[in-house]
This record gives C-alpha cells, sequence and structure tokens, in this order.
C-alpha cells in the first residue's frame, strides 16, 4: 500500500461494541471453548449422550477459532483499509449464524452446524470485501489477504462437508481437514502476524523496526503458497514431505517477514511467550514429518501449544490496546508465566493420550479441565476490559 496507513475506520454511529466486534467475538469465542471441552469429562462421566470426537473439533476451529478471526479481523481490516466500521446489521448477521452453527453442533447436527459455519464465513467474506468496494480504494496488505484467503477455504470446506460432497473420497477428506482445521487458524496468524508480531519485540526508544514491504508481501505470499502445496504432498504423496514442506513454509514466514520474532530481544513475559507459541507450532510440523503415524497426538501440539497461545496472545494485545489505558501492559507478567507453563502442560497432556493409550480417558479429562483453567484465567484477567473504553477510543476520528 503505498499511502501512509492511519488506522482508523470510518464511524458509522453504532455502538463501539458494533465497530470493534472483537467486543462480542472473543467472550463468545471462550464461551464455545469451554463448553467444547467440556463435552470429554460430561461424555466419560455418562452426561453427555454423544461422542464428541466430531463435535469436539467443529466447536474448537469453527467456534473458538472462528470468533478469535472474525472479531479480529472485523475489527482491523476497516482501519487497515481506512474504511467503515462494521454496522449493527452486519455484526447481528455474523453472530446469528456463527450461534445457530455450535448449537447444530452442540445437539450433534453435524452437517448442519457446518452448513451454518460456512455461511458465518460467507457472511464475513461479504463484509470484507464490501470495504474493498468504492473510488481511489486500495487492496489490503498482503498479511491480511492471506486471511481473507483462509476464510474462503474455510467456507468451501464446510459446504462440502455440509452437503456431502465427495464423501467417498479418503483425499477429499483428508484435503478438507488440512484445509479446515490447520489453514483456516494458521494463514491468518502468519498473516497478521507478519504485521503485528514485530511490535512485541520494540527497540527501546525507537519505533519498532521491520523488514521493507515488499520483502514482507514476498514471503507472506511464499509461505501462503508453500503451505496449500504442503497439503496436496501430504494428501497425494506422503505425510513427511507433506509436513517438511510446511516446516519450511513457517522459516520462510519467520526469517523473512518477521525475523525479529527470531533474532530480536524478548523484552517481557508476552514476546517471549509469542517466540515460544511459534516454535511450538514449527515443532508440531517437525514431530509430524519424523513420526508421521502418530498425527493425532501432534495435532494437539499445533492446536493448544501453538494456535490457542498465540491466539490468546493476539486477543490479548488487541483487547489492551483498544481497551485499556497506554502503559497498562508492564513488561513482565506472572499472568502470563502461568497461561504459558499450563499452556505447555496441557498440551503434553493431551498428546500423550495418544501416545500412552492406557492414559487416554483420564489425559483427555485433565486436558480438557487444564484448558478450561487457561482460559478462565484469561477471561477473569480481560472479560472487565471488553466493556471499558479509553478517552483516547471514544474520541477517534
Amino acid at each position: 500500500m503505498s499511502r501512509l496507513i492511519r488506522y482508523a475506520a470510518r464511524r458509522t454511529g453504532a455502538p463501539v461494541w458494533v465497530e470493534e466486534p472483537f467486543r462480542v467475538f472473543f467472550p463468545l469465542g471462550v464461551g464455545a471453548a469451554i463448553f467444547g471441552l467440556l463435552l470429554w469429562p460430561m461424555f466419560y462421566a455418562g452426561w453427555w449422550p454423544i461422542h464428541p470426537a466430531v463435535q469436539h473439533p467443529r466447536i474448537l476451529i469453527f467456534g473458538f477459532g472462528a470468533a478469535f478471526v472474525f472479531g479480529f479481523l472485523g475489527t482491523a481490516w476497516p482501519r487497515f483499509l481506512e474504511a467503515e466500521a462494521m454496522r449493527s446489521g452486519e455484526l447481528a448477521g455474523l453472530v446469528v449464524l456463527w450461534l445457530f452453527g455450535q448449537l447444530a453442533y452442540g445437539r450433534g447436527a453435524i452437517a448442519g452446524g457446518d452448513l451454518f459455519a460456512g455461511a458465518s464465513c460467507l457472511w464475513m467474506l461479504l463484509i470484507l470485501g464490501r470495504r474493498l468496494a468504492g473510488k481511489d480504494r486500495e487492496w489490503p496488505p498482503p498479511g491480511f489477504a492471506v486471511a481473507f484467503l483462509a476464510v474462503v477455504f474455510a467456507a468451501a470446506a464446510l459446504f462440502s462437508w455440509g452437503f456431502g460432497w465427495g464423501e467417498a473420497s479418503p483425499a477429499l477428506e483428508h484435503w478438507r481437514r488440512l484445509v479446515a482445521y490447520q489453514a483456516f487458524l494458521l494463514l491468518p496468524l502468519l498473516g497478521v502476524g507478519s504485521y503485528l508480531f514485530s511490535r512485541f519485540f520494540p527497540t527501546p526508544g525507537a519505533p519498532p523496526k521491520s523488514v521493507s514491504g515488499r520483502r514482507r508481501a514476498a514471503a507472506v505470499w511464499a509461505c501462503a503458497a508453500l503451505i496449500v502445496v504442503s497439503f496436496a504432498l501430504e494428501v497425494h504423496a506422503s505425510v513427511r514431505w507433506g509436513n517438511v514442506v510446511r516446516l519450511l513454509a513457517i522459516a520462510v514466514w519467520a526469517f523473512g517477514a518477521v525475523p525479529r520474532v527470531v533474532f530480536g530481544k524478548a523484552p517481557g513475559t508476552r514476546p517471549w511467550a509469542l517466540r515460544l507459541g511459534l516454535a511450538l507450532v514449527a515443532a508440531s510440523f517437525a514431530c509430524r514429518a519424523l513420526w508421521p503415524g502418530q498425527l493425532l497426538a501432534f495435532q494437539h501440539l499445533l492446536f493448544l501449544g501453538g494456535f490457542t497461545q498465540t491466539m490468546l496472545l493476539v486477543a490479548d494485545r488487541v483487547i489492551l490496546g483498544h481497551c485499556a489505558p497506554p502503559g497498562t501492559a508492564k513488561p513482565r507478567s506472572l499472568l502470563w508465566r502461568w497461561i504459558v507453563w499450563l499452556m505447555l502442560l496441557t498440551a503434553a497432556t493431551r498428546a500423550s493420550a495418544d501416545l500412552v493409550p492406557s492414559t487416554r480417558v483420564s489425559h483427555h479429562v485433565y486436558a480438557a479441565l487444564l484448558l478450561i483453567v487457561v482460559l478462565l484465567i484469561w477471561w477473569i484477567e480481560h472479560g472487565r476490559r471488553l466493556r471499558s473504553v479509553p478517552e483516547k477510543e471514544g474520541n477517534a476520528p
């Protein structure tokens, strides 16, 4: 983008929680995650009649994950484009479709839940696409375009599941799971992170340094292309080589788009936690390449240690930036130390449930309860902030 960006959306006169939809979707996402996690303890206790093998990942990805993706993109996309903020009708439609999807998943109507979740993704795409219309409107930065592409992939996979297309094709089912379960969260994290993550590693007394826009764009698009190629390799050729290429994609992104994440000094707890979360994403692909027979165990290393921890960190930064006075976030955070260690324990516990079958039931339960504790700690810290509007935000143009 050639112009100077002021990162200010055009006000619509709607309440702040409409123009900043993360205030609505972050709480909804946490609630969906807690429900999806409780399914395992309730099932093993005999209080839930449906085996959660399908319900659980759908709710965690398209409930918790989608809520955080929608909340962030719905807030940041108009600001980057200096377009109109979200309107009440747009937010209401998105929330209703998202809620119907979660209710359908909760009832065990997986196909119906997929159709509603796909419709929510499509509605989100229409909301974002509408901000691209207008005279002299520029395209979004590459990282945001990659996030947009991830929502397109998710919508396609969800509608394919919902309508029952290709049910007899194992290759198509494998592809859909990779696109919907991994790309839907991985591409937005890396795309948006190419702009946001360098800010976790500032130089004291100076503005955050970053690579040139051209180099960053090339690294982001190369990373996205390699991830898509890695999915094709995993489906049609080799699980091992598919994950090797995915690991290469992470390296291209890290060294090309955000080298400060690799080389910068971590000036506090949050950047240290971010670096660890991204390292666990890379480690999960390395483990899947080395031990392709244990994909499910290392999938949870990816989702718990990598995706969930990084998503909570991004949401933490969004909330502190929009809802708290400047200087609220201190470099050292005891709360985030607890979250990180509990997340590591959760990931290890859940992975061991697949690596050591004799512990499966107990470790399913322990891991679910541990992650609920993490989410409650995070919510206790930030729930009250979502209702506050600092003076600088209330007067923003």
